[in-house]
């Protein structure tokens, strides 16, 4: 989905620039909501569709013994608690991105620490703090049953630069002298980060893509259930969400962003476009039936228009790459962009939690 194929060298600020945009609007945002609409509807009320931060199996995992606690979850729970977790660590992963992003804004990717010449940014730009209690429960599922294969290789491999990256920024944010002692502190910080950066991003693509693959999956057969239930509302407006995200991902693996609009190929974004305005159009059709609202207990408009408005900025997008002239500024949200996409569906997304999912 975001994933570039170039090499993680000294071209890594302009790499993390972009896998930061696209992670961390897309990806993250993604994954999020994939999570919770991936969760069975049927059982949203006991909290089994919430984050692995909200859900108190999980502190179970992380208390107990690897054998204790796997006899003590059923299979189907323990299934749901160890995706919960490894969506987590996906998320965290997207935010350590945008780190080393903002970090290589102000100090240059070199084994010695500099300063990024007239650099616009103070050190601690964009540096979160984080709590890298997360790898310690990803570790202890990823021994558990069900085996999720890569997923469990790739969590023993990626979590000490992991690890290592989230302390050192952590320290980074926390530190109040940065200039004390010519540098001293900072620089032990920067031999960490250098040290870790190359083979952390590598495993973090491989990571979400890993995410993304199994997200879909989950989602897709959730999608079956609801037709197959009848439940035609909720299914059209997820799987609106979903062609919605596909969109944005052929997006970003031609590695189009807003900078960028007007190279994108429109060949595999229109059969997409039109999915989605076709589910959209299913979807308002179901909400004009009475009687299918009652069906599924819902209010006569449980989306507001957002799906609407997500056609909408797939339009202007496409208009945008027509017209061949680019967005003047990328950074921004602009009528026509990918950024407003993502917006647009950040908001689907959240309303499709707050009304089936949360409701």
């Amino acid at each position: 989905m975001r994933k570039r194929k170039s090499t993680f060298t000294v071209t890594v600020l302009a790499m993390l620039l972009l896998c930061a945009a696209f992670l961390l609007t897309g990806c993250q945002n993604m994954e999020t909501g994939a999570l919770r609409r991936g969760a069975d509807q049927d059982q949203t009320t006991e909290g089994t569709a919430q984050t692995s931060q909200e859900t108190p199996a999980a502190e179970t995992v992380a208390e107990a013994s690897t054998e204790e606690a796997a006899d003590e979850i059923d299979p189907e729970t323990m299934d749901l608690i160890k995706y919960n977790i490894y969506v987590e660590m996906n998320n965290y992963m997207a935010e350590l991105l945008e780190n080393i992003s903002n970090y290589y804004l102000v100090v240059e990717y070199a084994d010695e620490f500099s300063f990024v010449a007239d650099s616009p940014y103070e050190y601690k730009y964009g540096i979160s703090y984080f709590n890298s209690d997360i790898i310690d429960d990803a570790l202890a599922v990823s021994e558990m049953e069900p085996d999720f294969g890569t997923l469990d290789q790739l969590t023993a491999e990626i979590a000490e630069p992991m690890r290592s990256l989230m302390d050192s920024f952590d320290g980074i944010a926390s530190s109040s002298d940065v200039a004390e002692n010519q540098y001293a502190k900072a620089k032990e910080f920067h031999t960490v980060i250098q040290a870790n950066a190359e083979a952390f991003a590598e495993l973090a693509y491989q990571y979400m893509d890993e995410i993304s693959a199994l997200a879909e999956e989950r989602i897709a057969k959730d999608e079956e259930n609801m037709l197959a239930e009848g439940r035609v509302i909720i299914y059209n407006a997820s799987h609106a969400i979903t062609v919605a995200q596909k969109l944005l991902n052929e997006c970003y693996a031609q590695g189009v962003y807003d900078d960028n609009i007007t190279e994108l190929d429109l060949t595999p974004i229109r059969p997409l476009y039109e999915e989605l305005a076709a589910t959209v159009a299913a979807y308002d059709e179901a909400v004009q039936d009475k009687n299918q609202l009652m069906a599924e207990s819902l209010g006569e408009t449980p989306m507001y228009g957002l799906l609407g408005s997500l056609v909408q900025s797939v339009e202007w997008m496409i208009s945008q790459v027509e017209s061949g002239v680019p967005i003047e500024e990328p950074g921004r949200e602009y009528l026509g962009g990918i950024i407003h996409i993502e917006e647009v569906l950040d908001d689907c997304i959240d309303q499709y939690n707050t009304v089936f999912v949360d409701g």
